[in-house]
């Protein structure tokens, strides 16, 4: 239960009506304080927020550190940050002590991705359910247009799903993308992706076909995210891959793909869209990493 001498409810509020957020942010906020409330009743004498100084934040760090990853407590620290600035802006307390508190660095993490013999098993599962009669011809071939557009084009998902006809050049097998800040690019999309447009245009019921939007259900209708990816997980179910994959890893994928057959790094950045070199270096680390797998699974000597 909250505490009397350590209320937030109107911060709560304002962030509901003022900011608008989601319901997921609010709670992630409210865990925030609600952790920090339990530590402060646990083991301090602190009674009020104008109590809170920061050799006290600074233990309470301390101890995030001890149980949470480096992300959760940033998460944690960013929440308290927000909080006590509306308490200082609001008149609540004279100085904020999370100020001057800064969060440990995040890890990075390498981005998983797929063997070139994995996506070939992913790219055959839509043909697979088909011929065991799993799907019918229109998720056949709608489905296996997404998985190829993935992973020939790099595309992140609302990129795909942004796709009209008319951004498609056939002949010169490149589609006109809108990315993230309206940044527009040309993505080369290859043969198989090319061809897989064709047919799904081709076998489209002339009810439903729309000219403004590609990827579609069977009424016609764009498709959502969560649809996209509940679809991909049906076809690494199928293909025996890891389920955890996601069309944002296929896109590192497909980065890292390039780079191992030698692609240029600012190559990989134009086409991927990135404002900065940095974003795409992460690949270069993905690919020593995969050579190493490569070496200690297969060398003698590893």
């Amino acid at each position: 239960m909250q505490p009397s001498h350590f209320p937030y409810a109107d911060f709560i509020k304002v962030l509901e009506v003022e900011r608008q957020l989601s319901r997921h942010t609010l709670e992630n906020y409210i865990i925030s304080i609600e952790q920090f409330i339990d530590y402060l009743k646990r083991y301090t004498d602190k009674k009020f927020w104008s109590e809170i100084d920061e050799p006290t934040v600074r233990q309470y760090l301390i101890e995030l550190l001890r149980d949470h990853e480096h992300t959760t407590v940033n998460n944690r620290l960013s929440g308290l940050k927000t909080f006590f600035k509306f308490l200082k802006n609001t008149h609540q307390i004279e100085q904020n002590p999370f100020e001057v508190i800064k969060g440990p660095r995040n890890e990075k993490m390498l981005p998983k991705v797929l063997t070139p013999q994995n996506i070939v098993q992913l790219l055959e599962a839509p043909k697979q359910m088909f011929l065991n009669g799993e799907i019918n011809p229109f998720l056949y071939l709608r489905d296996t247009l997404i998985l190829e557009l993935l992973y020939n084009s790099g595309m992140r998902l609302s990129e795909l799903l942004g796709l009209r006809y008319r951004d498609i050049d056939e002949a010169q097998k490149t589609a006109h993308v809108i990315g993230k800040g309206n940044k527009e690019r040309i993505c080369p999309i290859g043969d198989y992706s090319v061809e897989a447009i064709r047919n799904f245009k081709r076998n489209l019921k002339k009810s439903i076909q729309r000219e403004d939007i590609i990827i579609c259900n069977e009424q016609g209708h764009p498709l959502t995210p969560r649809q996209v990816q509940y679809r991909l997980k049906v076809y690494l179910l199928k293909a025996g891959l890891p389920m955890d994959i996601t069309p944002h890893k296929l896109r590192h994928t497909y980065a890292t793909h390039l780079l191992n057959n030698g692609a240029d790094l600012r190559l990989i950045q134009e086409l991927l869209g990135h404002a900065h070199l940095s974003t795409t270096q992460i690949y270069t680390h993905v690919n020593s990493a995969l050579m190493k797998q490569v070496y200690d699974q297969s060398h003698p000597h590893a």
